[in-house]
């Protein structure tokens, strides 16, 4: 892996985690490859740029009505393997009604498989995230 491989791969990591604390959709939907899928926890997978764009919209814009939200992700490996990238880790993050009510915490774990598009961009293709513990409805 080249430096500048490792280079792009933490910014898009970073312009990931940017775009959910902001509850950007739209920054977050210009970082997904064509045959993007998501699979999340309590989810059905969503499969296609269309499907996970609707998907990341939905979520954020509910996520960010009614809580004020502050996700981190940390690399444990980031290994490129030609035109396809992976990314390990964990993630953190709170959420804080609104309205009104105490902050809640979780923890989980993630793997991103990126894509090198035509332009050689880094292209979020798979996420991949559970929950350290489930989480009550």
């Amino acid at each position: 892996m080249t430096t500048d491989d490792r280079l792009q791969l933490a910014e898009v990591l970073a312009r990931i985690q940017s775009a959910e604390n902001r509850g950007d959709a739209d920054s977050l939907v210009d970082l997904l490859a064509e045959d993007a899928v998501i699979m999340a926890p309590d989810f059905p997978v969503q499969e296609g740029k269309p499907a996970c764009a609707a998907f990341v919209t939905a979520v954020l814009a509910d996520l960010h009505t009614h809580f004020d939200r502050d996700v981190s992700y940390v690399s444990a490996e980031v290994r490129v393997l030609g035109s396809y990238a992976f990314d390990r880790g964990s993630f953190s993050f709170t959420v804080t009604p609104r309205s009104c009510g105490e902050p809640a915490s979780a923890t989980g774990r993630y793997m991103f498989l990126y894509a090198r598009d035509a332009a050689g961009s880094w292209k979020l293709a798979r996420a991949i995230t559970n929950l350290d513990t489930p989480h009550e409805a």
